[in-house]
Protein backbone atom coordinates (compact mmCIF):
# COMPACT_ATOMS: atom_id res chain seq x y z
CA UNK A 1 0.00 0.00 0.00
CA UNK A 2 3.00 2.36 0.33
CA UNK A 3 4.32 1.98 -2.96
CA UNK A 4 0.53 2.17 -4.00
CA UNK A 5 0.44 6.08 -2.05
CA UNK A 6 3.98 6.69 -3.51
CA UNK A 7 2.81 6.35 -6.89
CA UNK A 8 -0.30 8.57 -6.65
CA UNK A 9 1.33 11.12 -4.72
CA UNK A 10 3.79 11.46 -8.01
CA UNK A 11 1.16 11.35 -10.32
CA UNK A 12 -0.93 14.04 -8.96
CA UNK A 13 2.56 16.17 -8.42
CA UNK A 14 3.43 15.86 -11.94
CA UNK A 15 -0.08 17.10 -12.88
CA UNK A 16 -0.13 19.79 -11.05
CA UNK A 17 3.19 20.93 -12.17
CA UNK A 18 1.67 21.20 -15.60
CA UNK A 19 -2.18 22.41 -14.59
CA UNK A 20 -3.76 24.89 -15.98
CA UNK A 21 -3.62 28.18 -13.61
CA UNK A 22 -7.99 29.10 -13.98
CA UNK A 23 -10.04 30.01 -11.51
CA UNK A 24 -12.33 27.32 -11.47
CA UNK A 25 -15.93 27.70 -10.37
CA UNK A 26 -18.95 24.82 -11.15
CA UNK A 27 -21.98 24.65 -12.91
CA UNK A 28 -23.28 26.60 -10.07
CA UNK A 29 -20.81 29.15 -9.46
CA UNK A 30 -18.93 27.74 -6.88
CA UNK A 31 -15.41 28.03 -5.94
CA UNK A 32 -13.46 24.61 -6.75
CA UNK A 33 -10.49 25.89 -4.43
CA UNK A 34 -10.62 27.08 -0.75
CA UNK A 35 -9.95 31.26 -0.34
CA UNK A 36 -8.23 33.21 2.42
CA UNK A 37 -10.10 32.70 5.72
CA UNK A 38 -11.42 29.94 4.91
CA UNK A 39 -11.44 26.53 7.54
CA UNK A 40 -10.60 22.74 6.36
CA UNK A 41 -11.04 19.63 7.86
CA UNK A 42 -9.64 15.94 7.23
CA UNK A 43 -9.34 12.55 7.67
CA UNK A 44 -7.31 9.56 6.65
CA UNK A 45 -8.50 7.92 3.46
CA UNK A 46 -6.15 5.03 3.49
CA UNK A 47 -9.28 2.33 5.40
CA UNK A 48 -11.51 3.32 2.39
CA UNK A 49 -8.31 2.49 -0.16
CA UNK A 50 -7.93 -0.84 2.15
CA UNK A 51 -11.60 -1.52 1.71
CA UNK A 52 -12.14 -1.25 -2.26
CA UNK A 53 -8.25 -2.78 -2.44
CA UNK A 54 -9.49 -6.01 -1.05
CA UNK A 55 -12.35 -6.34 -2.95
CA UNK A 56 -9.54 -7.51 -5.82
CA UNK A 57 -8.36 -10.22 -2.77
CA UNK A 58 -11.70 -12.05 -2.27
CA UNK A 59 -12.58 -9.11 0.52
CA UNK A 60 -9.46 -10.45 2.70
CA UNK A 61 -9.99 -8.12 5.95
CA UNK A 62 -13.81 -6.45 5.26
CA UNK A 63 -16.58 -6.44 7.06
CA UNK A 64 -19.80 -4.52 6.40
CA UNK A 65 -18.85 -1.66 6.76
CA UNK A 66 -15.68 0.44 6.63
CA UNK A 67 -13.20 -0.33 9.44
CA UNK A 68 -12.24 3.04 10.97
CA UNK A 69 -11.39 1.67 14.41
CA UNK A 70 -7.98 2.43 15.05
CA UNK A 71 -5.35 0.45 16.87
CA UNK A 72 -2.36 2.36 18.72
CA UNK A 73 0.12 1.95 16.14
CA UNK A 74 -1.97 3.20 13.16
CA UNK A 75 -2.81 6.67 12.25
CA UNK A 76 -6.58 5.81 11.38
CA UNK A 77 -7.95 8.41 14.00
CA UNK A 78 -5.90 11.03 12.44
CA UNK A 79 -7.69 14.18 12.26
CA UNK A 80 -6.63 17.49 9.93
CA UNK A 81 -7.29 21.02 10.58
CA UNK A 82 -6.44 24.09 8.25
CA UNK A 83 -6.52 27.44 7.73
CA UNK A 84 -6.05 29.82 4.83
CA UNK A 85 -4.44 32.95 5.31
CA UNK A 86 -4.03 33.39 1.64
CA UNK A 87 -5.67 31.75 -1.06
CA UNK A 88 -2.41 29.73 -1.75
CA UNK A 89 -0.70 30.27 1.80
CA UNK A 90 -1.65 27.66 5.04
CA UNK A 91 -1.50 26.48 8.20
CA UNK A 92 -2.41 23.05 9.36
CA UNK A 93 -2.28 21.08 12.62
CA UNK A 94 -2.83 17.61 12.99
CA UNK A 95 -4.18 15.74 16.47
CA UNK A 96 -4.51 12.07 17.42
CA UNK A 97 -5.35 10.78 20.63
CA UNK A 98 -5.86 7.43 21.26
CA UNK A 99 -6.05 5.67 24.68
CA UNK A 100 -7.24 1.49 25.26
CA UNK A 101 -8.21 -0.06 28.04
CA UNK A 102 -8.16 -4.31 28.54
CA UNK A 103 -8.59 -6.57 31.04
CA UNK A 104 -7.97 -9.94 31.20
CA UNK A 105 -9.34 -12.33 34.04
CA UNK A 106 -8.09 -16.26 34.20
CA UNK A 107 -9.23 -18.49 37.07
CA UNK A 108 -6.26 -20.48 38.63
CA UNK A 109 -5.96 -22.94 41.26
CA UNK A 110 -6.81 -21.82 44.97
CA UNK A 111 -3.78 -22.55 46.99
CA UNK A 112 -4.89 -24.73 50.21
CA UNK A 113 -3.19 -26.86 52.84
CA UNK A 114 -5.65 -29.71 51.43
CA UNK A 115 -5.43 -29.44 47.63
CA UNK A 116 -9.09 -29.07 45.96
CA UNK A 117 -8.83 -28.57 42.33
CA UNK A 118 -12.05 -27.34 42.32
CA UNK A 119 -11.38 -24.25 44.33
CA UNK A 120 -10.46 -21.73 41.95
CA UNK A 121 -9.37 -17.82 42.60
CA UNK A 122 -9.12 -15.30 39.70
CA UNK A 123 -5.95 -13.40 38.54
CA UNK A 124 -6.54 -10.24 36.93
CA UNK A 125 -4.65 -8.56 34.25
CA UNK A 126 -4.94 -4.77 33.59
CA UNK A 127 -3.35 -3.32 30.37
CA UNK A 128 -3.47 0.38 28.85
CA UNK A 129 -1.98 2.61 26.34
CA UNK A 130 -1.85 6.12 25.11
CA UNK A 131 -0.86 7.43 21.89
CA UNK A 132 -0.81 11.45 21.52
CA UNK A 133 0.49 12.78 18.51
CA UNK A 134 0.36 17.02 18.23
CA UNK A 135 1.52 18.63 15.15
CA UNK A 136 1.39 21.46 12.49
CA UNK A 137 2.43 22.59 9.37
CA UNK A 138 3.00 26.07 7.33
CA UNK A 139 2.17 25.20 3.82
CA UNK A 140 2.50 27.26 0.09
CA UNK A 141 0.38 26.04 -2.67
CA UNK A 142 1.00 26.10 -6.67
CA UNK A 143 -1.16 26.21 -9.49
CA UNK A 144 -4.99 27.40 -9.41
CA UNK A 145 -6.44 23.92 -11.37
CA UNK A 146 -8.12 21.26 -10.11
CA UNK A 147 -4.63 19.92 -9.22
CA UNK A 148 -2.82 22.07 -6.13
CA UNK A 149 0.76 21.11 -5.52
CA UNK A 150 1.68 22.42 -2.49
CA UNK A 151 4.92 22.33 0.01
CA UNK A 152 6.06 23.31 3.36
CA UNK A 153 7.73 21.95 6.79
CA UNK A 154 6.69 21.84 10.58
CA UNK A 155 7.47 20.23 13.70
CA UNK A 156 5.40 17.01 15.30
CA UNK A 157 5.65 15.90 18.76
CA UNK A 158 4.55 12.33 19.72
CA UNK A 159 4.05 10.06 22.83
CA UNK A 160 3.14 6.57 23.06
CA UNK A 161 3.07 4.47 26.47
CA UNK A 162 1.62 1.32 27.66
CA UNK A 163 1.57 -0.04 31.52
CA UNK A 164 0.94 -3.37 32.79
CA UNK A 165 -0.66 -3.99 35.95
CA UNK A 166 -1.13 -7.78 37.57
CA UNK A 167 -3.42 -8.85 40.07
CA UNK A 168 -3.32 -11.88 41.98
CA UNK A 169 -5.89 -14.50 43.91
CA UNK A 170 -3.03 -16.11 45.51
CA UNK A 171 -1.01 -14.13 48.63
CA UNK A 172 2.92 -15.12 48.88
CA UNK A 173 3.43 -15.90 52.19
CA UNK A 174 5.24 -18.01 54.70
CA UNK A 175 2.07 -20.32 53.94
CA UNK A 176 3.00 -20.43 49.98
CA UNK A 177 6.08 -19.22 49.49
CA UNK A 178 5.39 -20.31 45.52
CA UNK A 179 2.08 -19.79 44.85
CA UNK A 180 0.35 -20.54 41.90
CA UNK A 181 -0.42 -17.77 39.37
CA UNK A 182 -1.44 -17.06 35.68
CA UNK A 183 1.54 -16.08 33.75
CA UNK A 184 -0.21 -13.40 31.21
CA UNK A 185 3.37 -12.63 29.70
CA UNK A 186 5.38 -15.37 28.77
CA UNK A 187 3.48 -18.90 29.62
CA UNK A 188 0.08 -17.73 28.85
CA UNK A 189 -0.96 -20.74 31.69
CA UNK A 190 -1.33 -21.31 35.11
CA UNK A 191 2.67 -21.31 36.55
CA UNK A 192 3.91 -21.24 40.23
CA UNK A 193 7.28 -19.55 41.60
CA UNK A 194 8.62 -17.51 44.22
CA UNK A 195 9.00 -14.07 41.66
CA UNK A 196 6.03 -12.64 39.54
CA UNK A 197 5.46 -9.59 38.08
CA UNK A 198 2.85 -7.27 39.74
CA UNK A 199 3.27 -4.17 37.03
CA UNK A 200 5.62 -2.95 34.05
CA UNK A 201 5.47 0.60 32.77
CA UNK A 202 7.19 2.26 29.34
CA UNK A 203 6.82 5.57 27.04
CA UNK A 204 8.30 3.92 24.71
CA UNK A 205 8.12 6.75 22.57
CA UNK A 206 8.66 10.31 23.60
CA UNK A 207 10.03 12.14 20.59
CA UNK A 208 10.34 15.09 18.19
CA UNK A 209 9.84 15.43 14.61
CA UNK A 210 10.99 18.61 12.50
CA UNK A 211 9.96 17.92 8.89
CA UNK A 212 9.75 19.30 5.40
CA UNK A 213 6.81 18.18 3.07
CA UNK A 214 5.63 18.42 -0.21
CA UNK A 215 2.43 16.91 -1.53
CA UNK A 216 -0.52 17.27 -3.53
CA UNK A 217 -4.38 17.69 -3.44
CA UNK A 218 -6.98 17.01 -6.44
CA UNK A 219 -10.07 19.12 -6.20
CA UNK A 220 -12.91 16.48 -7.64
CA UNK A 221 -15.46 18.75 -6.00
CA UNK A 222 -15.94 22.33 -4.99
CA UNK A 223 -13.69 22.47 -1.89
CA UNK A 224 -13.59 19.15 -1.47
CA UNK A 225 -10.08 17.22 -2.16
CA UNK A 226 -7.91 14.46 -1.80
CA UNK A 227 -4.43 14.24 -1.48
CA UNK A 228 -1.21 12.78 0.24
CA UNK A 229 2.21 13.99 0.83
CA UNK A 230 5.84 13.11 1.30
CA UNK A 231 8.76 14.54 3.10
CA UNK A 232 12.05 14.29 4.93
CA UNK A 233 12.11 14.48 8.74
CA UNK A 234 14.42 14.71 10.95
CA UNK A 235 13.65 12.34 14.74
CA UNK A 236 14.59 12.78 18.00
CA UNK A 237 13.62 10.15 20.40
CA UNK A 238 14.04 8.52 23.92
CA UNK A 239 12.34 5.37 25.93
CA UNK A 240 12.97 3.94 29.44
CA UNK A 241 9.87 2.78 32.11
CA UNK A 242 10.27 0.30 34.75
CA UNK A 243 9.46 -2.94 36.42
CA UNK A 244 7.76 -3.99 39.82
CA UNK A 245 7.97 -7.69 41.09
CA UNK A 246 7.47 -9.12 44.02
CA UNK A 247 10.00 -12.10 45.17
CA UNK A 248 9.77 -14.29 48.35
CA UNK A 249 13.49 -13.96 49.23
CA UNK A 250 13.30 -17.15 51.82
CA UNK A 251 12.87 -14.96 54.87
CA UNK A 252 9.82 -12.15 53.62
CA UNK A 253 8.18 -11.03 50.65
CA UNK A 254 9.89 -7.79 48.99
CA UNK A 255 8.65 -5.99 46.32
CA UNK A 256 11.44 -4.34 43.83
CA UNK A 257 10.80 -1.63 41.74
CA UNK A 258 13.76 -1.18 38.71
CA UNK A 259 13.79 1.42 36.31
CA UNK A 260 14.54 0.77 32.21
CA UNK A 261 17.47 1.47 30.73
CA UNK A 262 16.80 4.47 28.38
CA UNK A 263 17.35 4.08 24.58
CA UNK A 264 17.34 7.12 22.32
CA UNK A 265 17.29 7.58 18.96
CA UNK A 266 18.21 10.22 16.05
CA UNK A 267 17.20 9.91 12.76
CA UNK A 268 16.46 11.06 9.27
CA UNK A 269 14.53 9.74 6.62
CA UNK A 270 11.94 10.36 3.82
CA UNK A 271 8.36 9.07 4.76
CA UNK A 272 4.58 9.55 3.70
CA UNK A 273 2.31 11.36 6.06
CA UNK A 274 -1.23 11.09 6.23
CA UNK A 275 -0.56 8.79 3.53
CA UNK A 276 -4.14 9.48 1.75
CA UNK A 277 -6.45 11.65 2.87
CA UNK A 278 -9.44 13.87 2.37
CA UNK A 279 -10.17 17.55 3.19
CA UNK A 280 -13.53 19.11 3.29
CA UNK A 281 -13.28 22.97 2.72
CA UNK A 282 -15.85 25.59 4.23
Amino acid sequence: MKHLTLFICAIFLITGLFAQEVDMKSKRGENILPKAGEFALGIDAMPIVDYFGNLFNGTTGNSAAFNFIPTLNNTNATIYGKYYLEDQVAIRGSLRIGHINFYDREFVTMNLQIPNPDAKVTDVYHGNATNIVLGGDYLMYRGKGRVQGYYGGGAFINYNSWKDSFKYGNEMNEEFTTPSYYDFLVADAEVSGSQRVLAQYSNNDLGLTLRGVVGVEYFFAPKISIGGEMGLGFNLSKDGGYTTTETWTGSGREVKTEKLAVDSFIGIDTFTSGSLFVMFHF
